[in-house]
């Protein structure tokens, strides 16, 4: 009778203070008044907590997502699969969440009596909000770092609603915990039930909005005009997959003339400590002298979930789900995708200001190719040009032209040394992906620079893409290396006349993470030719200011040990490409995403 007496007595002093008023509430505080064993009461309030905070979880996130992906306008459908998705690991996270704070409110409760239960409950409830919060937030640094209002509005409205709603349930539902072990009900309310929703609600709007607005990358405005003074013509090598003691060995035994004349002859010799961070971001940094997240291309894959339309590039902290769980569950399909998002000019860009020509081929974050003076050549133009797909080069009518070349390069197969090496599939492979790619790309570069551009710049990714998965042996490798290097060393000593800088990148690329990078600088105005340190952004800073460009705020100065002329003008920034880019042509999903990132 004691136990009934007890229930009636809490429930009455429940409803007094009107806790059974709102179904909300009344969903989680029954169970504090049901006579149960408490294994089961934790059991059962741990299923509906969790059921809550998963739905609101999950519908949020899926919305989240499908807005960051710009999947609303083609599929807005994908919010619905995408929460089938999402709604069973949050669910389980946030009981798994729940469970915990249970025991601690619990052990408090048991070590340190307390009258004031719902003090206690508010204060669990706050410290999981503000851990929700710090999750959303890094989740989304990438968008918070991009600067995209549309999204940063978005954030900044949605994450403390979402939050407000996960304090509320986790208070009610510890409060619901600690009536039924005391059984004693809160004497008064801390708050009314609009009062706590409000307070709760400020506080996620005072702690989110700030970390908003101080994170986002400020977007400086493009000058009305750039001042130039006279400059070189330059030009920009990127060789990637070369490890520091191969390239140091070829120039010691002379198998480089070139590279090693430059070097000993008005250049000067830079280390760099690679980064960790995908190639695309890495040689995007180079040609804009931005890092990366802040130039943009940073994402080289996606997740298409069973269901959603959209492939997802930007995924934040359900990265880790898509990659462990569904994918190898067969509920995710992986996509590696290259999003065209570059926010920086590139060198060549800002070079073709005032309608010069200038030749790009083959750099990371320039597909779809965009139009300008001179010749563009896409990332994966060789492929690109073989499926007739739109965006591999700029202008369009050249794209005839260069398929010719294509086909040239494809009759002209070499690779005989390496048929020793190398069983027929692995080389058809090899020479597939890595080698006549390589080689088309010189042949176009070498043509085109005929036309003398005031800034030219080529990306020779071939070792790198050889490596992955290379059975033919150390040896066979370091004959393919010096045979590479040495076509590329050729083609330098053929395109030096007129040109009064070069910068030549080699990068450790996949081969070896963690590794240091080489940058050879030669000036026709000289360089004291010793070795130095560089960051891999002033590479650019030293092009544009060979080029005669102003020094942009945002650029750190052009590399030591060089004779620079003084910049025309400082500005604050050179601003950004214009918006839009990423909608053109997909190229078959830019080749089914560069073959899975071999990377083609």
């Amino acid at each position: 009778m004691g136990k009934a007496e007890n229930l009636d007595q809490v429930r009455s002093e429940l409803r007094r203070l009107g806790y059974l008023d709102h179904g909300f509430e009344r969903f989680l505080l029954q169970d504090a008044l049901r006579p149960r064993a408490p294994l089961r009461t934790v059991v059962d309030l741990t299923a509906r907590v969790a059921l809550l905070a998963g739905g609101v979880s999950a519908a949020a996130l899926a919305l989240a997502l499908v807005a960051a992906n710009g999947g609303f306008s083609s599929s807005p459908l994908d919010v619905a699969a995408l929460f089938l998705h999402l709604f069973p690991p949050i669910s389980f996270a946030a009981g798994l969440g729940f469970l915990a704070l249970c025991g601690i409110v619990l052990l408090v409760l048991r070590l340190y009596p307390v009258k004031r239960i719902e003090a206690v409950s508010l204060a669990a409830a706050a410290a999981a909000g503000a851990a929700a919060l710090g999750l959303i937030l890094l989740g989304a640094r990438e968008l918070i770092h991009e600067g995209n209002r549309t999204l940063l509005l978005v954030l900044a409205l949605a994450a403390p609603l979402a939050v407000a709603v996960l304090v509320r349930l986790v208070y009610q539902g510890l409060l619901t915990l600690a009536i039924r072990f005391t059984d004693s009900t809160p004497r008064t309310r801390l708050f009314s039930r609009r009062g706590l929703g409000l307070a709760i609600l400020a506080a996620a709007f005072l702690l989110t909005v700030p970390a908003v607005v101080t994170a986002r990358r400020e977007t400086i405005a493009a000058p009305p005009s750039l001042p130039m003074a006279p400059g070189d013509r330059v030009l920009l090598l990127g060789i990637d997959g070369v490890l520091p003691e191969e390239l140091d060995y070829l120039l010691a035994v002379g198998d480089l003339p070139t590279l090693g004349r430059l070097a000993r002859e008005g250049g000067r010799t830079f280390r760099y400590d690679r980064k960790d961070e995908p190639p695309a971001s890495f040689w995007t940094a180079v040609a804009t002298g931005i890092p990366g997240p802040d130039h943009g291309v940073t994402s080289l894959d996606s997740f298409r979930p069973l269901g959603v339309e959209t492939p997802l590039a930007r995924n934040g902290p359900v990265r880790l789900w898509w990659s462990a769980v569904e994918v190898p569950l067969g509920l995710a399909e992986y996509r590696p995708v290259l999003a065209n998002r570059r926010r920086a000019f590139a060198v060549w860009e800002l070079a073709s200001r005032g309608g010069t020509p200038v030749l790009a081929v083959n750099w990371w974050g320039t597909f779809p190719a965009e139009p300008l003076p001179g010749l563009v050549v896409a990332h994966g133009a060789f492929q690109l040009l073989e499926e007739g797909a739109q965006g591999a080069i700029a202008p369009e009518s050249e794209k005839k032209e260069a398929e010719i070349l294509v086909r040239r390069t494809r009759i002209d197969k070499g690779g005989q040394r390496l048929a020793a090496a190398l069983p027929p599939e692995a080389l058809a492979s090899v020479l597939q992906r890595a080698l006549l790619p390589d080689r088309f790309y010189r042949r176009i570069f070498e043509e085109r620079l005929a036309a003398s551009p005031k800034a030219a710049a080529l990306y020779l990714p071939g070792l790198d893409i050889a490596a992955d998965g290379w059975s033919g042996g150390d040896v066979a490798f370091a004959d393919l290396v010096r045979a590479e290097l040495s076509a590329a060393d050729a083609l330098l000593a053929r395109s030096l006349p007129g040109v009064g800088t070069v910068a030549v990148v080699f990068d450790p690329g996949r081969r070896r993470a963690g590794s240091q990078g080489r940058v050879v600088i030669w000036r026709r105005a000289g360089c004291d030719g010793r070795v130095g340190e560089i960051e891999p952004e002033a590479v650019a800073s030293g092009l544009l200011r060979a080029l005669g460009l102003p020094q942009s705020g945002e650029l750190p100065p052009p590399p030591v040990g060089c004779r620079w002329a003084p910049a025309p003008a400082t500005v604050p920034g050179y601003g950004e490409p214009r918006q839009g880019r990423a909608s053109a042509p997909q190229g078959a999903e830019y080749l089914k995403s560069l073959r899975s990132l071999g990377y083609l």
